[in-house]
């Protein structure tokens, strides 16, 4: 067992790691020229300056750093000038500070970081859906060193699991183990292009995660996709490790160091008592984790910084995104227990199912397995799912009706316009 780890670039997350088989940490400046896998509203503010700093301290506990130039989306900007000025310039200098291996999703950049670049090992990322035999061949082939298996729908698939270690020969082949994505998301790949977008140094457009809002909706509305997900409970990782699967990943690099290390310990001891959500919740995370430096995540500063843009939105209905990313804690502290709870140790045979019979010949709705362990193993709050369901369906309004996009003056001469209704009441004098 060993395990790949996201990095938050807190000192005292190396120092909890000690204990623990990591070999390796990922991470990425806050943007550049390319973009990767999440939003740069989400992820700690990083410079160059930080990320050099933050290579030598890792190589001095002996682990290896990992640098994700993982985007989903580039614009054909590879293939000009100007894009492979950038390309060059970024790997040159990633070689210069001693980085060890880059995560990408794009053929192209594996095969021309293999041509120029060979001192650097090429992780393809999940973002490529690996998910068969077929795609294991064709990216070993290629010459990628690690393949990250598909994030939204395989891990529940033991035969071709067992069939894509095998043909994986000696490349090895990486699990995320918690993240939670929906299985068989229709929309991954779409939510990869936007979130590459919204890490790019160049991009113009309004960092709005329209995906990650709409799978909590979902899952909200049907509880079954919190368990209908991805993630591996710590006390599941022996049936991989059966397989053949010893690297594991651990994700998220916006989660508060003391978060991080709970998950790490969890699958290192291959055990864990408490919410499920605890290890595979992106967001939500307890006010009492940050430290001072965390704050800043979000601070009044951040949000300006990433979501006061009155030439691309309407102001007046940014309220309605700050509502709901207070009551659902995203972007800001979860203040008292989690209103959704999921106990782990009560999953306890809920993988069988799945170790005897695949999922891929049959529909969910017709088959309700999962659907009969959701009702007994996850519990919400209802009046918080009340408060949800109606912040979703006013934004959802504004989002798909439009009018979050409506001009700033064109609102406020209605809010003027009505104005004397609001003082005096819609009766007449």
């Amino acid at each position: 067992m060993k395990f790949s780890v996201a990095y938050n670039f807190d000192d005292a997350l190396l120092e909890g790691m000690k204990p623990y088989p990591v070999y390796e940490v990922y991470g990425k400046l806050t943007s550049d020229y390319f973009g990767g896998g999440r939003p740069s509203f989400y992820l700690p503010e990083v410079d160059k300056k930080a990320l050099e700093r933050a290579v030598q301290r890792v190589h001095t506990q002996g682990i290896t750093f990992n640098y994700l130039l993982n985007t989903s989306s580039t614009n054909n900007l590879e293939y000009t000038r100007e894009g492979q000025r950038e390309a060059e310039a970024l790997l040159e200098w990633l070689v210069s500070i001693g980085v060890d291996s880059v995560t990408v999703a794009n053929i192209y950049f594996l095969r021309m970081i293999k041509h120029r670049y060979p001192q650097l090992k090429v992780r393809i990322s999940s973002h490529r859906y690996t998910d068969n035999p077929r795609k294991v061949r064709f990216w070993v082939e290629q010459g990628a060193d690690y393949i990250v298996v598909s994030e939204v729908n395989i891990h529940r698939e033991f035969k071709i699991l067992e069939a894509m270690r095998k043909a994986a020969g000696d490349v090895e082949l990486q699990l995320i183990v918690n993240n939670w994505c929906r299985q068989d998301c229709a929309i991954a790949g779409n939510h990869a292009a936007t979130l590459s977008a919204a890490s790019q140094s160049q991009s113009k457009g309004f960092p709005l995660d329209y995906c990650s809002i709409l799978c909590n909706h979902i899952r909200l509305s049907a509880p079954v996709n919190y368990l209908r997900a991805n993630w591996i409970r710590p006390e599941d990782l022996p049936i991989y490790e059966n397989l053949g699967y010893h690297n594991f990943k651990i994700v998220e690099r916006n989660t508060p160091t003391p978060l991080l290390l709970l998950r790490l310990k969890a699958y290192s001891e291959r055990h864990y008592d408490g919410n499920l959500l605890d290890l595979v919740q992106n967001y939500s995370y307890p006010e009492e984790v940050y430290n001072e430096k965390d704050k800043d995540s979000y601070s009044n500063r951040r949000m300006l910084k990433y979501f006061l843009k009155p030439h691309m939105v309407n102001l007046f209905k940014m309220g309605k995104v700050v509502r709901f990313g207070k009551t659902a804690s995203v972007l800001y502290p979860r203040r008292g227990p989690n209103p959704v709870y999921i106990d782990n140790r009560a999953l306890d045979g809920f993988m069988d199912r799945f170790l005897a019979k695949s999922c891929q010949d049959i529909d969910c709705e017709s088959c309700r397995y999962c659907h009969r362990w959701a009702d007994k193993t996850v519990s919400i709050d209802p009046a918080w799912a009340a408060e949800m369901s109606d912040i979703y369906q006013d934004l959802f309004n504004e989002l798909d009706g439009g009018d979050f996009w409506d001009p700033n003056l064109q609102t406020l001469l209605e809010m003027a316009k009505d104005f004397p209704k609001q003082i005096l009441g819609s009766s007449n004098p």
